[in-house]
């Protein structure tokens, strides 16, 4: 409406501009909340789940399909910082990894022996949205607990199998793989273990091939890694004798 060339909204249009406003603007709020709370819901879900106990199906799926990490927060005998820590310390430390995964990632408590040592570690289950981002934060994460490596496994087809390393010397570098084996139970070193469903043990190694060095584009055939587990091996077995 205009008067003496004034434009005059009458009061009906400012009372539904200012209705439409306040709709857009509950609008966003609530897809925030709603988005706060699908966020609150699925922390709350997972952590009421872990740790998680897989039938052996399940856990044969996963190793066939990829998308799941294996790391642990265990003792690094190749750092000098871990090497006097208690075994306290090191519980604690592997209760501080649990509490990084629980309200975002399912995960099962895995027992494992590795050159020549034993130790607890996890079995966890990735989102497979952001592949890469997912991988750099396992990496940060086996850095911030000392650990010289990590397993990751992108689902993919074929699978994407990575043995990383995280800290000492050859951080940043990686090698491959493809497939695992069932190992039977007499089986002493270099595997897996995960209770499962009912009541079973089940016992598997991933294959890797240790003799290509991979960093960035660049692949590099060499018995630096091999030597490097074969020495590793050898400490721990004599930590173990004093």
């Amino acid at each position: 409406m205009q008067i003496n060339g004034k434009i005059i909204i009458p009061g009906f249009f400012v009372v539904v501009l200012l209705l439409i406003a306040s709709t857009v603007i509950l609008g966003v709020l609530y897809g925030i909340e709603q988005r706060e709370t699908k966020q609150i819901e699925k922390g709350i879900w997972t952590s009421i789940i872990n740790p998680i106990t897989y039938s052996q199906s399940s856990v044969e799926k996963l190793l066939n399909q990829g998308g799941y990490i294996m790391m642990s927060a265990g003792r690094n005998n190749k750092m000098p910082s871990d090497q006097n820590l208690s075994d306290e310390t090191i519980r604690e430390r592997n209760v501080n990894l649990t509490i990084d995964l629980t309200n975002t990632y399912a995960y099962s408590s895995m027992f494992g022996f590795y050159n020549g040592d034993n130790e607890t570690s996890f079995f966890v289950i990735l989102h497979n949205i952001s592949p890469d981002t997912e991988r750099n934060v396992f990496i940060e994460l086996g850095q911030k607990y000392n650990q010289e490596s990590i397993i990751y496994v992108k689902r993919a087809t074929p699978t994407i199998q990575q043995f990383i390393y995280t800290t000492g010397e050859f951080s940043g570098k990686y090698v491959e793989g493809q497939g695992y084996k069932v190992l039977s139970t007499n089986i002493t070193d270099d595997y897996s273990e995960l209770n499962v469903c009912p009541d079973d043990i089940f016992k598997f190694t991933l294959n890797f091939n240790f003799e290509i060095m991979i960093m960035g584009n660049t692949r590099i055939k060499t018995r630096q890694l091999i030597d490097h587990h074969t020495n590793y091996i050898r400490a721990n077995r004599k930590r173990q004798t004093f």
